[in-house]
């Protein structure tokens, strides 16, 4: 249309230079005073055309205030700001030329009036996004940018420079026609002046011209101002939808294309509709309908399928867009918060995880903060306590009393200083309960090195306090006890030098009583750590440190005939009755049969107990730690997998049958899979496979066929033969993403697609 109206002109133009010249021609005879006529209507129209070039003028300074606040708002251009300002002065500069070329019209005093309170409206409504810069605000003043009052703002100023251009053509148009009035009579009056009439209609002419190039450059400049705000709504990392009063999407920035694809109008809106979670889809709907019809304010957390067939979490919010009161639009902006619903909810497993760890620990461990108020306190407070355990919000002092925190004072003063602080507390008396507690003060400092708070851990020694004193008392009883035990026990002197070893010592080591006492302890008790090193026993750290030490990580004692033993062992310094350290105790423990037990009861913990396959937890693990350790170039895959027709066997055979099948079943699948791989029984007739890397996804499936031509073989129980097939579903990493979760959940849906598509197959996503 700006184009239509600038051709139109100029075909004025032309046709009103040569009628001009026309006229000048033929009224050759035209006098003096027509003339004089002639130079008035002319000086009438320059101030036309001053006022045209003004007004325009001004809407370029309104664009280049658009895009200086669009700079701002969109990327903190710091150039944006000083491009604001000069854009204003500009326009206060064209302002006052309007009004030096403004004569007796009163209406037109009143447009210029009108555009001039406008322009400094605009100016007041974009100036408070000017003067903020933080980024955390960006997504707010985008919003403003975009908002109904912001852009009846432009609209405003843009109606008012319209309104003054057009009032200025009619004017201009009507100076015109005077002045061709005008020249009709010279031309009878002014032959004389032809030639002077005629160097005065070309440089009109020439003026006229040079009007249309300056409108056809603002008519560019206009065209580059959209570009340039498209531009700025495409980099914008949010889709961004603009519909009509009836829901219908009208427009979209680069953004929204990703999630709805080439879909426009009517077919976005009905993608959207259909694509939302049906759990989402009724709550989301009702908010829309009641943002369209009564303009409340849309916003709602929703999962949407998108494009590529995946679901995320998408946060929208919708306002509506008003002019001159009336509701014509609504701008619908979506985020893509995925990721950090999947990062909150791995969250909230890692604390649920470290309560259970904390609950489990038979000792108590709380974290306090920097006022010494309980943020966290395990379950073992509630089990020594009950009801007096510390509440979170309860202080440190509340808890303990005032007379047991004074005696805390100057410790809790260490910690804060930044040390770690491990104190017996003898005989504290809490809530009626007396105990001996081994207490630990750990700070916390952030970052920037400022005190958090401390993590307090206490253990119950008394029954351990309460044997080092019955030690003192029975000493003869102690010989005899010492010597019926199954510990090796040995004593020192101060120097390591062996004074004493009970008859389980002497058995142990296989050395006679008489030649191991007098040699140092190190030469008799040889010791290895698991990397099968050279480790010292406990005695002398017991003896230096004159404290009780207790290695709880097994280690291995090497025996006179080459062979090792798993053992624990605890020392202790011994005291004469003033106190004083005069030797060591050093107690061998054999662990081998409870370390046998214990690997016994980790496979019981780790196996699935009908197959012998690891279960889940090993699976999980696994999964982690081959992700964690995947070299680039490498890959692995996942095979998630679903015996067809096994619940057909357990219904007619019986669950006999069924524990038998999956027995056999499983026994098929170790055959087939290499010892780098591990398959895993995750419950019922559901099973997984990890194939180590590496390996390619059409490797993976040869392995998955293979797996489904061992489920094809039949079974026997009790002689009968059981018949059953087996669907598959495989992701491999990296190819279908690095995080564990997600690989199995895309086998599990490649799964169903197996079963979806006949059940005995094999899928891939």
């Amino acid at each position: 249309m700006p184009h239509e109206r600038h051709a139109r002109l100029t075909r004025l133009v032309d046709r009103s230079s040569k009628a001009s010249v026309a006229l000048v021609v033929l009224l050759t005879l035209a006098g003096v005073g027509t003339g004089l006529g002639l130079l008035a209507t002319q000086r009438v129209v320059g101030k036309r055309y001053e006022v045209l070039i003004a007004t325009q003028s001004i809407a370029q300074d309104v664009h280049d205030m658009r895009v200086a606040v669009g700079a701002w708002v969109l990327r903190d251009d710091p150039n944006a700001a000083a491009g604001w300002h000069q854009a204003i002065a500009a326009a206060h500069e064209h302002v006052a030329t309007l009004q030096d070329s403004l004569g007796t019209d009163a209406h037109e005093r009143t447009l210029v009036t009108t555009l001039q309170r406008s322009l400094q409206e605009r100016v007041d409504t974009a100036a408070p996004l000017l003067a903020r810069s933080a980024a955390n605000e960006r997504a707010r003043r985008i919003e403003e940018l975009m908002g109904a009052d912001y852009q009846s703002r432009n609209d405003a100023v843009a109606r008012d420079v319209q309104a003054l251009a057009m009032y200025e053509r009619s004017r201009l148009q009507r100076g015109q026609f005077r002045q061709g009035l005008v020249l009709s009579i010279a031309g009878a009056i002014l032959i004389a002046l032809v030639a002077w009439s005629v160097v005065t209609f070309r440089r009109s002419r020439r003026m006229v011209r040079s009007l249309l190039d300056g409108w056809r450059d603002a008519l560019d400049a206009t065209e580059r101002g959209r570009g340039e705000l498209q531009a700025f709504t495409d980099a914008a990392p949010l889709a961004v939808f603009h519909v009509d009063a009836m829901g219908v999407p009208q427009w979209q920035n680069a953004q929204a294309n990703a999630w709805v694809g080439a879909r426009t109008g009517p077919d976005v809106a009905r993608f959207m509709r259909e694509n939302i979670e049906d759990t989402d889809q009724e709550r989301v709907i009702d908010a829309w309908r009641r943002l369209v019809t009564t303009g409340e304010r849309f916003e709602q957390v929703f999962r949407f399928r998108g494009t590529d067939g995946l679901t995320i979490w998408a946060h929208a919010h919708a306002t509506p867009v008003k002019a001159a009161g009336a509701t014509n639009g609504f701008v619908a902006v979506l985020q893509d918060i995925t990721g950090a619903r999947m990062l909150q909810e791995e969250l909230d497993q890692s604390r649920k995880r470290l309560r259970r760890l904390t609950d489990s620990i038979p000792a108590l461990i709380g974290r306090l903060d920097d006022t010494e108020t309980y943020r966290f306190a395990n379950d073992t407070y509630r089990q020594w306590f009950g009801e007096a355990a510390p509440r979170v919000g309860q202080t440190l002092r509340e808890f303990v009393g005032e007379a047991n925190y004074q005696r805390l004072v100057p410790r809790l003063a260490r910690v804060r200083n930044g040390q770690t602080v491990r104190f017996e507390m003898d005989q504290m008396k809490l809530h009626g309960k007396y105990f001996t507690g081994d207490v630990t003060y750990t700070p916390e400092f952030d970052d920037g090195g400022v005190f958090r708070g401390f993590y307090v851990m206490v253990t119950d020694v008394s029954e351990r306090k309460r044997l080092e004193e019955s030690l003192f008392a029975a000493k003869e009883l102690a010989q005899v006890t010492l010597d019926s035990i199954g510990d090796a026990v040995l004593t020192t002197d101060t120097t390591g030098t062996i004074t004493f070893l009970n008859q389980r010592a002497e058995s142990l080591l296989l050395r006679p009583a008489m030649r191991a006492r007098g040699m140092a302890i190190e030469s008799v008790v040889q010791l290895r750590d698991r990397h099968d090193q050279p480790s010292e026993s406990s005695l002398m750290r017991a003896i230096t440190e004159e404290r009780t030490v207790d290695m709880l990580q097994p280690r291995q004692l090497l025996l006179a005939d080459g062979t090792r033993l798993d053992i624990e062992d605890v020392a202790a310094p011994i005291r004469d009755r003033d106190g004083h350290v005069v030797g060591g105790v050093l107690v061998l423990r054999d662990v081998s049969v409870a370390r046998a037990v214990a690997d016994r009861m980790r496979h019981l913990a780790e196996s699935d107990t009908l197959t012998g396959l690891p279960n889940r937890m090993v699976f999980e693990e696994r999964l982690k730690a081959a992700l964690a350790h995947l070299k680039a170039g490498d890959s692995l895959a996942v095979l998630y997998m679903d015996l067809d027709g096994f619940k057909a066997v357990n219904d007619i055979h019986g669950h006999a049958a069924g524990d038998e099948l999956l027995r056999q079943f499983a026994e098929r699948l170790i055959r087939r899979t290499r010892k780098a791989d591990t398959v895993c029984r995750l419950g019922g007739d559901e099973f997984v496979a990890l194939l180590a890397p590496p390996i390619s996804l059409r490797e993976a499936m040869v392995r998955a066929e293979d797996f489904v031509d061992a489920a094809s073989q039949p079974f026997f129980w009790n002689g009968l033969p059981l018949h059953v097939t087996v669907s598959i579903g495989i992701s491999t990493a990296p190819q279908h993403g690095v995080d564990a979760i997600a690989l199995v959940r895309r086998a599990d849906d490649a799964l169903y697609e197996a079963k979806a598509s006949g059940k005995n197959k094999v899928a891939v996503l």
